[in-house]
């Protein structure tokens, strides 16, 4: 029994992430529409853009692939975006968003 559970333990800590770590690409859409969006997109909707900062659009999951290296270092890194935080993202937002950047790679 002892072969067993060591076999078991071993086989976790080899594991590349954990199911409870895995999050869907919905998820990190939902925290990107609801806190980025409404600059980094084609058409804006904050009042103070016109079109999207160094245009940079976040709007499709491939958007945000594209600028994974941005997103992390603006977002998750510094807490510099949202920009002064105006939407109100989380720290559990970031670290999801975290994840899935991580999971990434």
């Amino acid at each position: 029994m002892r072969l067993g559970a060591a076999a078991v333990t071993i086989f976790i800590a080899a594991a590349p992430f954990s199911y409870a770590l895995a999050v869907d690409d919905s998820q990190v859409l939902a925290i990107v529409q609801k806190h980025c969006v409404m600059c980094h997109a084609a058409k804006p909707t904050h009042e103070s853009f016109a079109e999207a900062p160094k245009n940079i659009t976040l709007e499709t999951i491939a958007d945000i692939k594209k600028h994974a290296a941005t997103i992390s270092a603006q977002t998750v890194q510094t807490k510099a975006m949202p920009l002064a935080n105006q939407t109100g993202m989380t720290d559990e937002e970031r670290a999801t968003l975290d994840q899935w950047l991580k999971n990434q790679q």
